[in-house]
């Protein structure tokens, strides 16, 4: 009886043996996702004197990482946006007229910190990048040729990762991302109009992704 007691136990902890926490591996996560936009300031770029907001649109992107340990990865994220450019701070009622679009491109390096050893498995994550800017809008009748820029991001989040098996997994992120455009002069005095948010914009993430582990 004691057997079998023994027996059933390993076989109702078997599901749990399995997740998370191979040193040594590669884990591949490709990704579908969706941005939340920010506002650029009026003046924030030339010839524009009006707010210019970022709108929400869906991402796609991938995910390469490498554990040392169980705990402890490091991960490179390639994504990819179109989002349309829309005048105004997101107007209740809407009331926004569309610019042009802006296509980012982001390329980050993270740690990624993860808690437990079962199939689900919750897990921080943050760190730094760059993010590519590429700006194409129309303004009063005619186009307006911007140039496209690369910028410092930074990022931070959570998620979880949800094992099928010991190689596949179901990824969730949520992250914020906040990109540096460093459009405030530098000398502004107690009269000038500086406004804190020409130097950041923040944008938010949520992710799904399958990861696969080699």
């Amino acid at each position: 009886m004691r057997r079998v007691l023994i027996a059933v136990c390993c076989v109702l902890a078997a599901p749990l043996a399995f997740g998370q926490g191979t040193p040594n591996t590669i884990e591949l996560t490709p990704t579908v996702g969706y941005w939340f936009g920010d506002t650029i300031s009026q003046g924030s770029v030339n010839n524009i004197n009006f707010d210019m907001t970022i709108d929400d649109a869906a991402s796609y992107g991938l995910r390469v990482a490498y554990r040392f340990n169980p705990m402890w990865a490091v991960e490179g994220y390639l994504a990819k946006e179109r989002a349309d450019l829309v005048t105004g701070r997101g107007e209740f009622f809407g009331g926004q007229n569309r610019l042009g679009r802006m296509d980012m491109t982001t390329a980050e390096v993270n740690a990624e910190v993860s808690f437990g050893h079962s199939r689900f498995v919750p897990f921080l994550a943050g760190g730094v990048g760059a993010m590519r800017l590429d700006p194409s809008l129309t303004v009063e009748g005619g186009n307006t040729s911007l140039t496209a820029d690369t910028k410092f991001v930074g990022d931070f989040g959570a998620g979880f990762k949800l094992f099928f098996s010991p190689k596949l997994a179901l990824r969730f992120d949520w992250r914020g991302h906040s990109v540096n455009i460093n459009t405030q002069s530098g000398d502004c005095d107690w009269w000038s109009d500086c406004h804190n948010d020409r130097n950041w914009l923040t944008f938010s993430e949520l992710a799904l992704g399958l990861t696969f582990v080699f």
